[in-house]
Protein backbone atom coordinates (compact mmCIF):
# COMPACT_ATOMS: atom_id res chain seq x y z
CA UNK A 1 0.00 0.00 0.00
CA UNK A 2 2.52 2.52 0.98
CA UNK A 3 4.16 1.99 -2.71
CA UNK A 4 1.08 2.57 -4.36
CA UNK A 5 0.52 5.73 -2.55
CA UNK A 6 3.98 6.74 -3.21
CA UNK A 7 3.27 6.02 -6.78
CA UNK A 8 -0.03 8.29 -7.02
CA UNK A 9 1.81 11.12 -5.25
CA UNK A 10 4.36 11.16 -7.93
CA UNK A 11 1.55 10.91 -10.96
CA UNK A 12 -0.53 13.46 -9.01
CA UNK A 13 3.18 16.23 -8.62
CA UNK A 14 3.80 14.71 -12.41
CA UNK A 15 0.15 16.09 -13.76
CA UNK A 16 0.80 18.96 -11.84
CA UNK A 17 3.44 20.07 -13.44
CA UNK A 18 1.70 21.34 -16.37
CA UNK A 19 0.36 24.63 -14.31
CA UNK A 20 3.70 25.30 -13.64
CA UNK A 21 4.69 25.75 -17.45
CA UNK A 22 3.39 29.57 -17.36
CA UNK A 23 3.95 31.03 -21.41
CA UNK A 24 3.70 34.74 -19.82
CA UNK A 25 7.12 35.80 -17.78
CA UNK A 26 4.67 38.12 -15.30
CA UNK A 27 2.05 35.12 -14.31
CA UNK A 28 5.64 33.11 -14.03
CA UNK A 29 7.36 36.27 -11.23
CA UNK A 30 4.21 36.23 -9.92
CA UNK A 31 3.73 32.96 -8.89
CA UNK A 32 7.44 33.02 -7.46
CA UNK A 33 6.27 35.71 -5.20
CA UNK A 34 3.33 34.09 -3.99
CA UNK A 35 5.66 30.98 -3.35
CA UNK A 36 8.22 32.54 -1.36
CA UNK A 37 6.00 34.10 0.92
CA UNK A 38 5.12 31.17 2.48
CA UNK A 39 7.90 29.25 2.04
CA UNK A 40 10.20 32.17 3.90
CA UNK A 41 8.04 32.47 6.79
CA UNK A 42 8.18 28.71 7.27
CA UNK A 43 11.54 28.41 6.38
CA UNK A 44 12.68 31.18 8.98
CA UNK A 45 10.94 29.74 11.41
CA UNK A 46 11.85 26.33 11.46
CA UNK A 47 16.07 27.00 10.40
CA UNK A 48 17.82 28.95 12.91
CA UNK A 49 21.18 29.77 10.19
CA UNK A 50 17.96 31.29 8.29
CA UNK A 51 16.52 33.14 10.52
CA UNK A 52 20.11 34.98 11.72
CA UNK A 53 21.20 35.51 8.04
CA UNK A 54 17.96 37.85 7.87
CA UNK A 55 18.20 39.58 11.29
CA UNK A 56 22.36 40.12 11.10
CA UNK A 57 21.20 41.60 7.82
CA UNK A 58 18.74 44.34 9.05
CA UNK A 59 15.70 42.68 6.70
CA UNK A 60 12.55 41.33 6.66
CA UNK A 61 11.26 38.44 5.44
CA UNK A 62 9.78 40.32 2.42
CA UNK A 63 12.92 41.77 1.45
CA UNK A 64 14.77 38.91 0.66
CA UNK A 65 16.14 39.25 -2.50
CA UNK A 66 18.99 41.60 -0.77
CA UNK A 67 19.34 39.19 1.76
CA UNK A 68 23.42 38.90 0.76
CA UNK A 69 23.94 35.31 -0.30
CA UNK A 70 25.86 32.14 0.66
CA UNK A 71 27.63 29.30 -0.70
CA UNK A 72 28.23 26.01 -0.91
CA UNK A 73 31.09 26.28 1.85
CA UNK A 74 29.11 28.47 4.16
CA UNK A 75 26.12 26.12 4.11
CA UNK A 76 28.23 23.05 4.91
CA UNK A 77 29.54 24.99 7.89
CA UNK A 78 26.21 26.06 9.06
CA UNK A 79 24.32 22.63 8.29
CA UNK A 80 23.41 21.88 11.88
CA UNK A 81 21.37 25.16 12.34
CA UNK A 82 20.03 25.14 8.66
CA UNK A 83 19.01 22.37 8.19
CA UNK A 84 14.57 21.97 9.93
CA UNK A 85 15.23 17.96 10.30
CA UNK A 86 17.16 18.55 13.97
CA UNK A 87 20.43 16.13 11.70
CA UNK A 88 23.85 17.02 12.28
CA UNK A 89 26.45 17.20 9.67
CA UNK A 90 28.63 14.14 11.38
CA UNK A 91 25.78 11.79 11.13
CA UNK A 92 24.74 12.95 7.78
CA UNK A 93 28.45 12.03 6.44
CA UNK A 94 28.40 9.13 7.80
CA UNK A 95 25.48 7.73 6.52
CA UNK A 96 26.35 9.30 2.80
CA UNK A 97 30.15 7.49 2.94
CA UNK A 98 28.88 4.44 4.13
CA UNK A 99 26.64 3.56 1.78
CA UNK A 100 29.18 5.18 -0.84
CA UNK A 101 31.48 2.49 0.55
CA UNK A 102 29.57 -0.44 0.27
CA UNK A 103 27.64 0.62 -2.56
CA UNK A 104 24.29 0.12 -0.64
CA UNK A 105 22.06 3.24 -0.68
CA UNK A 106 19.20 1.91 1.07
CA UNK A 107 20.02 3.57 4.50
CA UNK A 108 17.95 6.48 5.68
CA UNK A 109 18.43 8.88 8.59
CA UNK A 110 15.44 9.23 10.93
CA UNK A 111 13.94 12.50 11.99
CA UNK A 112 10.89 13.62 14.14
CA UNK A 113 9.63 14.89 10.05
CA UNK A 114 10.03 11.15 8.93
CA UNK A 115 13.05 9.39 7.71
CA UNK A 116 15.57 11.47 5.10
CA UNK A 117 17.47 10.48 2.32
CA UNK A 118 21.16 11.62 2.57
CA UNK A 119 23.76 11.86 -0.23
CA UNK A 120 27.23 13.43 -1.32
CA UNK A 121 28.34 15.39 -4.00
CA UNK A 122 31.19 14.43 -6.10
CA UNK A 123 32.92 17.30 -4.48
CA UNK A 124 34.71 17.97 -7.55
CA UNK A 125 35.85 21.20 -7.12
CA UNK A 126 37.36 20.15 -3.59
CA UNK A 127 34.62 21.25 -1.50
CA UNK A 128 31.89 18.22 -1.48
CA UNK A 129 28.62 18.93 -0.76
CA UNK A 130 26.15 16.87 1.59
CA UNK A 131 22.31 16.64 0.38
CA UNK A 132 19.54 15.50 2.71
CA UNK A 133 15.38 15.42 1.27
CA UNK A 134 12.67 14.11 2.83
CA UNK A 135 10.09 11.42 1.61
CA UNK A 136 8.03 14.60 0.29
CA UNK A 137 10.56 16.17 -1.30
CA UNK A 138 11.66 13.03 -3.22
CA UNK A 139 8.15 11.80 -4.29
CA UNK A 140 7.61 15.94 -5.64
CA UNK A 141 11.36 15.62 -7.07
CA UNK A 142 10.57 12.12 -9.09
CA UNK A 143 7.15 13.68 -10.28
CA UNK A 144 8.65 16.94 -12.01
CA UNK A 145 11.45 15.06 -13.12
CA UNK A 146 9.08 12.13 -15.02
CA UNK A 147 6.69 15.15 -16.52
CA UNK A 148 9.74 16.57 -18.43
CA UNK A 149 11.69 13.59 -19.06
CA UNK A 150 9.27 11.08 -19.76
CA UNK A 151 8.85 10.63 -23.41
CA UNK A 152 5.41 12.10 -24.65
CA UNK A 153 4.06 12.36 -21.20
CA UNK A 154 1.76 11.35 -19.92
CA UNK A 155 0.43 9.26 -23.16
CA UNK A 156 4.41 7.25 -22.33
CA UNK A 157 3.06 6.04 -19.55
CA UNK A 158 0.54 3.69 -21.43
CA UNK A 159 3.69 1.29 -22.84
CA UNK A 160 6.16 -0.06 -20.67
CA UNK A 161 9.10 2.44 -20.25
CA UNK A 162 12.97 0.95 -19.14
CA UNK A 163 15.09 3.97 -17.14
CA UNK A 164 18.87 2.75 -16.96
CA UNK A 165 20.58 5.57 -14.80
CA UNK A 166 24.27 4.94 -14.98
CA UNK A 167 25.80 6.81 -12.36
CA UNK A 168 28.17 7.16 -8.93
CA UNK A 169 25.58 6.74 -6.30
CA UNK A 170 22.08 5.25 -6.80
CA UNK A 171 20.35 8.50 -4.68
CA UNK A 172 17.01 6.59 -4.58
CA UNK A 173 14.68 8.93 -5.98
CA UNK A 174 12.99 6.61 -7.66
CA UNK A 175 13.09 3.37 -5.82
CA UNK A 176 9.56 3.43 -4.23
CA UNK A 177 7.62 4.42 -7.66
CA UNK A 178 8.34 2.00 -10.03
CA UNK A 179 5.65 -0.43 -11.39
CA UNK A 180 4.64 -2.96 -14.36
CA UNK A 181 4.72 0.17 -16.45
CA UNK A 182 7.60 2.31 -15.02
CA UNK A 183 10.96 0.34 -14.24
CA UNK A 184 14.64 1.93 -13.21
CA UNK A 185 17.75 0.35 -13.27
CA UNK A 186 20.74 1.72 -11.31
CA UNK A 187 23.96 0.76 -13.65
CA UNK A 188 26.76 1.52 -10.97
CA UNK A 189 29.83 3.02 -13.05
CA UNK A 190 32.13 1.91 -10.33
CA UNK A 191 32.11 -1.63 -11.96
CA UNK A 192 33.80 -2.88 -14.93
CA UNK A 193 33.51 -1.00 -18.03
CA UNK A 194 32.83 -4.17 -20.29
CA UNK A 195 30.09 -5.39 -17.91
CA UNK A 196 28.41 -2.43 -17.58
CA UNK A 197 28.19 -2.23 -21.81
CA UNK A 198 26.74 -5.66 -21.40
CA UNK A 199 24.03 -4.68 -18.56
CA UNK A 200 22.97 -1.72 -20.37
CA UNK A 201 22.73 -3.78 -23.97
CA UNK A 202 20.78 -6.46 -22.17
CA UNK A 203 18.60 -3.77 -20.21
CA UNK A 204 17.30 -2.32 -23.50
CA UNK A 205 16.39 1.08 -22.01
CA UNK A 206 13.78 3.57 -23.79
CA UNK A 207 15.21 6.36 -21.41
CA UNK A 208 18.83 6.60 -20.55
CA UNK A 209 20.46 8.94 -18.15
CA UNK A 210 24.18 9.52 -17.16
CA UNK A 211 27.12 11.59 -17.47
CA UNK A 212 28.88 12.12 -20.95
CA UNK A 213 31.50 11.05 -20.23
CA UNK A 214 30.46 7.56 -19.30
CA UNK A 215 27.93 7.00 -21.85
CA UNK A 216 30.48 7.59 -24.71
CA UNK A 217 32.32 5.35 -23.02
CA UNK A 218 29.77 2.43 -22.78
CA UNK A 219 29.39 3.25 -26.98
CA UNK A 220 33.28 2.76 -26.98
CA UNK A 221 32.89 -0.60 -24.96
CA UNK A 222 29.99 -1.91 -27.37
CA UNK A 223 27.10 -1.02 -25.40
CA UNK A 224 24.07 -1.19 -28.13
CA UNK A 225 20.81 0.77 -27.18
CA UNK A 226 17.76 2.21 -29.25
CA UNK A 227 16.17 4.88 -25.88
CA UNK A 228 13.73 7.29 -27.13
CA UNK A 229 15.76 10.41 -25.10
CA UNK A 230 19.18 10.29 -23.61
CA UNK A 231 19.73 12.35 -20.80
CA UNK A 232 23.11 14.27 -20.13
CA UNK A 233 23.13 14.98 -15.98
CA UNK A 234 26.46 15.38 -14.08
CA UNK A 235 28.51 17.09 -16.39
CA UNK A 236 29.44 19.96 -18.81
CA UNK A 237 27.85 18.69 -22.10
CA UNK A 238 30.03 19.56 -25.11
CA UNK A 239 28.97 19.55 -28.84
CA UNK A 240 31.77 16.51 -29.69
CA UNK A 241 29.61 14.61 -27.02
CA UNK A 242 26.34 15.21 -28.00
CA UNK A 243 27.46 14.30 -31.42
CA UNK A 244 28.95 11.29 -30.38
CA UNK A 245 25.81 9.85 -27.93
CA UNK A 246 23.29 10.71 -31.19
CA UNK A 247 25.31 8.96 -33.64
CA UNK A 248 25.47 5.74 -31.24
CA UNK A 249 21.81 6.08 -29.11
CA UNK A 250 19.49 8.88 -29.88
CA UNK A 251 18.85 12.33 -29.48
CA UNK A 252 20.12 13.92 -26.33
CA UNK A 253 18.48 16.50 -23.69
CA UNK A 254 20.62 18.03 -20.73
CA UNK A 255 19.36 18.40 -16.94
CA UNK A 256 20.92 20.40 -14.74
CA UNK A 257 20.85 19.26 -11.52
CA UNK A 258 23.74 19.82 -8.72
CA UNK A 259 23.58 19.03 -4.35
CA UNK A 260 21.54 22.63 -4.45
CA UNK A 261 18.62 20.82 -6.43
CA UNK A 262 16.88 20.69 -9.85
CA UNK A 263 17.88 23.38 -11.34
CA UNK A 264 16.84 22.88 -15.23
CA UNK A 265 15.06 20.66 -17.38
CA UNK A 266 14.46 20.26 -21.23
CA UNK A 267 11.25 22.08 -23.03
CA UNK A 268 9.86 20.06 -25.56
CA UNK A 269 11.86 21.16 -28.20
CA UNK A 270 15.22 19.77 -26.24
CA UNK A 271 16.42 23.07 -25.21
CA UNK A 272 17.40 23.38 -21.65
CA UNK A 273 15.29 25.69 -19.34
CA UNK A 274 15.59 26.97 -15.91
CA UNK A 275 13.22 25.49 -13.07
CA UNK A 276 11.31 28.91 -12.32
CA UNK A 277 8.30 26.69 -11.45
CA UNK A 278 10.07 25.93 -8.45
CA UNK A 279 13.47 27.69 -8.18
CA UNK A 280 13.58 31.46 -8.21
CA UNK A 281 17.29 32.78 -9.98
CA UNK A 282 19.52 36.23 -9.85
CA UNK A 283 22.21 36.46 -11.75
CA UNK A 284 25.83 38.10 -10.64
CA UNK A 285 28.20 39.25 -13.93
CA UNK A 286 31.38 37.83 -14.11
CA UNK A 287 34.26 39.47 -15.81
CA UNK A 288 33.72 42.35 -17.88
CA UNK A 289 33.79 43.32 -21.76
CA UNK A 290 33.96 40.45 -24.26
CA UNK A 291 33.54 37.91 -21.41
CA UNK A 292 31.38 35.88 -22.70
CA UNK A 293 28.26 36.67 -21.23
CA UNK A 294 28.68 33.78 -18.12
CA UNK A 295 26.23 34.29 -15.06
CA UNK A 296 27.07 33.34 -11.81
CA UNK A 297 23.38 31.89 -10.43
CA UNK A 298 22.07 32.86 -7.23
CA UNK A 299 19.48 30.59 -6.34
CA UNK A 300 16.49 30.11 -4.03
CA UNK A 301 14.72 27.36 -3.95
CA UNK A 302 10.81 27.77 -3.19
CA UNK A 303 9.70 24.26 -2.03
CA UNK A 304 12.62 22.67 -0.86
CA UNK A 305 12.35 22.70 3.54
CA UNK A 306 14.14 19.77 4.67
CA UNK A 307 17.55 21.62 3.31
CA UNK A 308 16.46 25.00 2.48
CA UNK A 309 18.16 27.26 -0.50
CA UNK A 310 18.06 30.68 0.49
CA UNK A 311 20.12 33.11 -1.74
CA UNK A 312 22.43 30.02 -2.32
CA UNK A 313 25.28 31.23 -4.30
CA UNK A 314 26.49 28.34 -7.04
CA UNK A 315 30.10 28.44 -8.67
CA UNK A 316 29.08 27.29 -11.73
CA UNK A 317 28.70 29.83 -15.07
CA UNK A 318 25.69 29.78 -17.10
CA UNK A 319 25.12 31.55 -20.45
CA UNK A 320 21.61 32.61 -20.88
CA UNK A 321 19.68 32.25 -24.14
CA UNK A 322 17.24 34.55 -26.01
CA UNK A 323 13.56 33.28 -25.45
CA UNK A 324 12.96 29.73 -26.48
CA UNK A 325 10.62 28.67 -30.01
CA UNK A 326 8.52 26.43 -27.38
CA UNK A 327 7.11 29.79 -25.65
CA UNK A 328 7.78 28.90 -22.09
CA UNK A 329 8.30 31.90 -20.22
CA UNK A 330 11.48 30.25 -18.26
CA UNK A 331 14.45 31.40 -19.16
CA UNK A 332 16.58 29.09 -21.45
CA UNK A 333 20.41 28.26 -20.75
CA UNK A 334 22.69 28.23 -24.02
CA UNK A 335 24.91 26.14 -21.97
CA UNK A 336 26.31 25.46 -18.36
CA UNK A 337 30.00 27.10 -19.00
CA UNK A 338 31.35 25.07 -16.24
CA UNK A 339 32.68 26.50 -12.77
CA UNK A 340 34.31 29.49 -12.11
CA UNK A 341 36.78 28.01 -10.34
CA UNK A 342 38.04 26.38 -13.45
CA UNK A 343 38.50 29.69 -14.92
CA UNK A 344 42.35 30.39 -16.00
CA UNK A 345 44.52 33.09 -14.57
CA UNK A 346 47.16 34.14 -17.27
CA UNK A 347 49.35 36.94 -17.88
CA UNK A 348 48.37 39.39 -20.13
CA UNK A 349 49.27 42.78 -21.42
CA UNK A 350 48.41 44.96 -18.28
CA UNK A 351 48.07 42.42 -15.67
CA UNK A 352 46.46 38.76 -15.67
CA UNK A 353 43.31 38.03 -17.44
CA UNK A 354 40.88 35.51 -17.22
CA UNK A 355 40.63 33.20 -19.75
CA UNK A 356 37.27 31.17 -19.47
CA UNK A 357 36.87 27.08 -19.96
CA UNK A 358 34.65 27.63 -22.66
CA UNK A 359 37.30 29.38 -24.85
CA UNK A 360 40.03 25.94 -24.40
CA UNK A 361 36.95 23.82 -24.91
CA UNK A 362 36.28 24.76 -28.24
CA UNK A 363 39.99 24.93 -29.40
CA UNK A 364 40.66 21.43 -28.12
CA UNK A 365 37.16 20.39 -30.26
CA UNK A 366 39.14 21.49 -33.34
CA UNK A 367 41.98 18.98 -33.06
CA UNK A 368 41.41 16.38 -35.52
CA UNK A 369 42.37 12.99 -34.24
CA UNK A 370 42.05 14.04 -30.67
CA UNK A 371 39.48 11.77 -28.55
CA UNK A 372 39.78 13.13 -24.79
CA UNK A 373 41.51 15.65 -22.97
CA UNK A 374 42.60 17.55 -20.24
CA UNK A 375 44.33 21.51 -19.73
CA UNK A 376 45.30 22.28 -16.64
CA UNK A 377 46.94 25.13 -14.74
CA UNK A 378 49.41 24.07 -12.71
CA UNK A 379 51.24 27.09 -11.95
CA UNK A 380 51.07 31.01 -12.31
CA UNK A 381 52.16 31.01 -16.40
CA UNK A 382 52.06 27.19 -17.01
CA UNK A 383 49.84 24.86 -18.26
CA UNK A 384 50.05 21.00 -18.04
CA UNK A 385 47.82 19.48 -21.25
CA UNK A 386 47.23 15.42 -21.43
CA UNK A 387 46.16 14.46 -24.76
CA UNK A 388 44.80 10.92 -25.81
CA UNK A 389 46.41 9.93 -28.15
CA UNK A 390 49.47 11.74 -27.91
CA UNK A 391 50.92 11.95 -31.56
CA UNK A 392 53.20 14.11 -33.50
CA UNK A 393 50.07 16.00 -35.07
CA UNK A 394 47.80 16.01 -32.04
CA UNK A 395 50.45 17.36 -30.02
CA UNK A 396 51.41 20.19 -32.67
CA UNK A 397 47.91 21.21 -32.95
CA UNK A 398 46.77 21.12 -29.76
CA UNK A 399 49.37 23.68 -29.32
CA UNK A 400 48.51 25.88 -31.86
CA UNK A 401 44.72 25.65 -30.77
CA UNK A 402 45.44 26.38 -27.47
CA UNK A 403 47.44 29.39 -28.22
CA UNK A 404 45.04 30.81 -30.37
CA UNK A 405 42.17 30.34 -27.64
CA UNK A 406 44.86 32.16 -25.03
CA UNK A 407 45.61 35.16 -27.48
CA UNK A 408 41.65 35.68 -28.54
CA UNK A 409 40.91 35.91 -24.87
CA UNK A 410 43.40 38.73 -24.13
CA UNK A 411 46.37 35.92 -22.52
CA UNK A 412 50.07 37.03 -23.42
CA UNK A 413 50.53 33.33 -25.07
CA UNK A 414 54.23 33.86 -25.84
CA UNK A 415 54.89 34.11 -21.64
CA UNK A 416 52.40 30.87 -21.24
CA UNK A 417 54.43 27.52 -21.16
CA UNK A 418 52.89 24.69 -22.16
CA UNK A 419 53.71 21.14 -20.78
CA UNK A 420 52.36 18.24 -22.97
CA UNK A 421 51.91 14.65 -21.60
CA UNK A 422 49.65 11.50 -22.31
CA UNK A 423 46.18 11.76 -20.65
CA UNK A 424 46.57 8.94 -18.20
CA UNK A 425 43.21 6.46 -17.36
CA UNK A 426 39.76 8.26 -16.02
CA UNK A 427 39.49 6.70 -12.69
CA UNK A 428 36.22 4.91 -12.05
CA UNK A 429 33.04 7.95 -10.79
CA UNK A 430 35.56 10.35 -11.06
CA UNK A 431 33.56 13.66 -12.72
CA UNK A 432 35.28 14.86 -15.82
CA UNK A 433 36.52 18.09 -15.90
CA UNK A 434 38.49 19.16 -18.88
CA UNK A 435 39.90 22.28 -18.13
CA UNK A 436 40.78 23.11 -14.31
CA UNK A 437 42.81 25.83 -12.41
CA UNK A 438 44.82 23.68 -9.65
CA UNK A 439 46.90 26.86 -9.33
CA UNK A 440 45.36 29.24 -6.88
CA UNK A 441 46.53 33.05 -7.72
CA UNK A 442 45.46 34.60 -4.58
CA UNK A 443 47.70 32.47 -2.68
CA UNK A 444 50.26 31.39 -4.89
CA UNK A 445 49.42 27.65 -3.88
CA UNK A 446 50.83 25.08 -6.01
CA UNK A 447 48.36 22.38 -7.63
CA UNK A 448 46.13 20.79 -5.20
Amino acid sequence: MPELLDRVTVVRHALGEGRRMFRDRAALERHQERLAVHHLRWVAAHSPFTARRFLEAGLGLGQWRELPPVDKAGMMAAFDTLNTAGLCLTDVLAVARRAEDTRDFTPTLPTPRGPVTVGLSSGTGGNAGAFVVSRGERLQWAGVVLRWLLPAFPLGLLHRQRVAFVLRADGGLYRSVGSARLAFRFLDLLRPLDELAADLTAYAPTLLIGPPSVLRALLGAGAVAQPTRVVSVAEVLEDDDRAALERGFGPVVQVYQATEGLLGLPCPHGHLHLNEGHVHFDFEPVGGPGDGGHLRPVLTDLRRTTQPMIRHRLDDLLVLADRCSCGLASRRVLRVAGRQDDALSLPGGAGRVTVWPDFLRGAMNRVPGLREYRVEQIGAADLRVLLDPLTPETWQEACVQICGALTRSGADAVRVRLGVQPLPAALPGVKRRRVRRLWRPESGEGPS
